[in-house]
């Protein structure tokens, strides 16, 4: 996340999309009207309480009234998933795709633009951006970003805009998206507060990515592959990483390192690929998922 909508950074604060609750008790006639004291309302979580917020959602629905839910994107062609004033915040984004092309994650390009910017703040393959980063469907359940087994894409970090917000996609492919379903959750406030961050996400890829075959030190990071780079005020909140191996033997001995504020050498260093997302020894052969990998 960042406060500016230009800032080149990774993510972070999230909000859950709250249900508006309401609740009113009649006191007996003739009793004063005692105040709860304010640390009850401590006990109550956040949809058992009156909420100042609108809740809403943009989706692909058929303007006809019919059942035709979805969008056909020609190749070269941009669709507009999502266009609103602000202050608001974006809580929740569903997609779900059917398209002829075997490569559409890839294909099919997500931007995000924040206070009417010409520049995105979020540009990366639809694929990528949800952790489908080698271009094929993989089930998975995380705190912020899930593939369904019906493959349906989700997405729940929070996105606050103060003035505007707009969000596209762009099939990059030779064959049309025969399909493209939508429903994007968000919340209009009177004000967002005043350390908001705004959320942004890089795309990079490498092919290939330059191997350190002689087994050289690299205490600096001077032989790293960059995931990200950005300036300005914010914090990283994660990536995702997707390896497609053109050799035998195990990719994840690279140590993941962060350097902060043009620091020669790195602030934070791991321990290898797979203990980043929370795995060991070499992921043990299996699939999986936690809330947080």
């Amino acid at each position: 996340m960042s406060q500016n909508p230009q800032a080149a950074g990774r993510r972070g604060f999230f909000k859950r999309l709250m249900a508006l609750a309401g609740a009113s008790a009649a006191a007996p006639a003739g009793a004063a009207a005692q105040p709860a004291p304010p640390e009850s309302f401590d006990l109550l979580p956040p949809y058992a309480r009156a909420q100042n917020y609108r809740s809403l959602k943009q989706s692909s629905y058929d303007r006809s009234g019919g059942n035709a839910d979805r969008w056909q994107i020609p190749p070269g062609g941009t669709q507009e998933v999502f266009n609103s004033s602000g202050p608001g915040i974006i809580s929740h984004i569903w997609f779900t795709i059917s398209a002829p092309s075997a490569m559409h994650l890839k294909e099919i390009v997500l931007r995000m633009y924040w206070e009417g910017n010409a520049k995105p703040s979020v540009e990366a393959p639809i694929g990528d951006f949800f952790g489908l980063n080698l271009g094929q469907y993989q089930i998975y359940q995380s705190a912020y970003l899930a593939c369904s087994p019906g493959r349906s894409l989700n997405c729940y970090f929070a996105m606050p805009f103060r003035r505007s917000a707009r969000i596209t996609v762009t099939n990059e492919g030779a064959q049309q998206v025969g399909a493209f379903y939508s429903n994007i959750d968000y919340m209009l406030v009177e004000a967002l507060p005043r350390d908001a961050m705004y959320f942004h996400a890089q795309y990079r890829q490498a092919s290939p990515c330059t191997a350190n075959t002689a087994g050289k030190l690299n205490p600096d990071g001077k032989l790293n592959y960059v995931y990200a780079e950005a300036r300005g005020r914010g914090q990283i909140l994660g990536c995702t990483l997707g390896v497609l191996l053109n050799a035998d033997g195990w990719m994840g001995e690279g140590d993941d390192m962060i350097f902060i504020d043009d620091e020669t050498k790195p602030v934070i260093i791991g321990t290898g690929s797979e203990d980043y997302f929370l795995g060991s020894w070499n992921f043990g052969g299996r699939d999986g998922a936690t809330p947080f990998a």
